[in-house]
């Protein structure tokens, strides 16, 4: 009777606590990997957003590299860039910094980080709103 009691207790808590580890709004409850090591990997541009409008048609093949070391590589079609990569301190952005000269930081807020998946936005200064969705390659 004692064990059942708790389990019961257990099960609760459990219950109780583990929606508040999601940490993005499309991501999983739970992961046993880092938010850097589900980041890190070689993906492949599945669907791209433009203000809610998919036009995944229109970009091409764009295919990224991201290394755990902080550096990444990006390839769209014949166009390819590399540079630093971070996460934020909140861990909700992904900061990319290219190794081109007079470059500025991008951000991205992540909104979906799976092994198997990657989904973040980037708002534009004139309000425009780009979705990627990506997975492995």
């Amino acid at each position: 009777m004692k064990t059942l009691k708790n389990i019961l207790l257990l099960s609760l808590l459990i219950a109780l606590f583990l929606p508040a580890c999601k940490k993005y709004p499309d991501g999983p409850s739970i992961s046993l990997r880092s938010r850097k090591g589900r980041l890190a990997g070689d993906w492949k541009l599945e669907k791209f957003l433009f203000n809610g409008t998919d036009m995944t048609s229109s970009a091409g093949d764009v295919k990224m590299t991201i290394e755990k070391d902080g550096k990444y590589k990006v390839t769209i079609g014949s166009f390819s860039d590399e540079g630093t990569w971070e996460l934020g301190e909140d861990k909700d952005d992904a900061y990319f910094k290219s190794s081109q000269p007079n470059s500025s930081e991008e951000a991205y807020r992540i909104l979906m980080l799976k092994n198997k998946e990657l989904h973040w936005r980037q708002t534009q200064a004139n309000g425009d709103v780009e979705e990627y969705h990506y997975v492995p390659q």
